[in-house]
């Protein structure tokens, strides 16, 4: 099992594309953080002042948006074995397939928190001299901040695992990257403004990382941080089990 998580470490440590994701991830984590403290105040802007606790805690929010570069990096982690057909060395050499999806997974999670650790640590560092430089005191611990950033690196670290989930189901690197962005960025947001099905929004991965955050984002406020992460964690699971079972049952490509 260490042989096979070196191996897998190996792979994302040694491509370019890993780096380029993370970049991605600080670039997009920023822009949230920078838009939402540059905006505040501004006339039509109904949001809470930076002083209050929910505004820090969305801002801080923020770095969670990398989920969406580790959902990808998730999916190219396994779907990269079957579009250059390493999965057959892979598996000749580790014939236990089960093995060789969990070390993926670990990997996935542990990049997932790499991400998050990085994107957290960005977020503070443009939040702590712009919140200084206008008088505003950040309740790092009483306003909830660190809590906050605690639950970006467990979104971003389980939508990693759900990246594998998803690669393993679809196998196709396109299709499954655009089929994972679609789905969040249109397929959710449609879920939760149709009345017949709105009801369910709140279960949904999107949604459930939402209410882990605090993050406005639709009827994800019916469920409280606890229920998110429950929710989520569930759908991390279902993913890693799915995967893992589709693995073991069809044939290698």
């Amino acid at each position: 099992m260490i042989n096979l998580l070196r191996a897998e470490w190996r792979k994302v440590t040694t491509i370019k594309l890993g780096w380029g994701m993370l970049l991605g991830a600080m670039a997009l984590a920023a822009l949230g953080v920078v838009a939402q403290i540059a905006s505040n105040g501004v006339r039509g802007n109904f949001a809470l002042p930076l002083s209050a606790a929910a505004t820090q805690r969305a801002i801080a929010a923020s770095a969670s948006s990398a989920y969406l570069f580790s959902v990808v990096v998730g999916i190219i982690l396994i779907t990269t074995e079957f579009r250059h057909f390493t999965s057959r060395p892979t598996f000749l050499i580790e014939p236990r397939r089960g093995l060789v999806i969990v070390a993926k997974l670990i990997v996935a999670a542990l990049v997932g928190i790499i991400y998050g650790i990085v994107c957290a640590a960005l977020t503070a560092a443009i939040m702590a001299p712009w919140f200084a430089a206008m008088g505003v005191s950040i309740g790092w611990t009483d306003n909830g901040v660190l809590l906050t950033m605690l639950s970006d690196l467990i979104v971003i670290a389980t939508f990693a695992v759900v990246g594998i989930g998803v690669g393993v189901l679809v196998r196709n690197q396109i299709a499954a990257i655009i089929g994972a962005l679609v789905y969040l960025f249109v397929l959710e947001p449609l879920i939760d403004i149709i009345p017949v099905i709105q009801n369910v929004y709140p279960y949904l991965p999107g949604a459930a990382a939402a209410a882990i955050t605090g993050a406005s984002r639709g009827n994800a406020s019916h469920l409280d941080a606890v229920q998110g992460g429950l929710v989520l964690l569930g759908w991390g699971l279902l993913f890693a089990a799915g995967g893992w079972l589709f693995t073991i049952r069809r044939d290698i490509p």
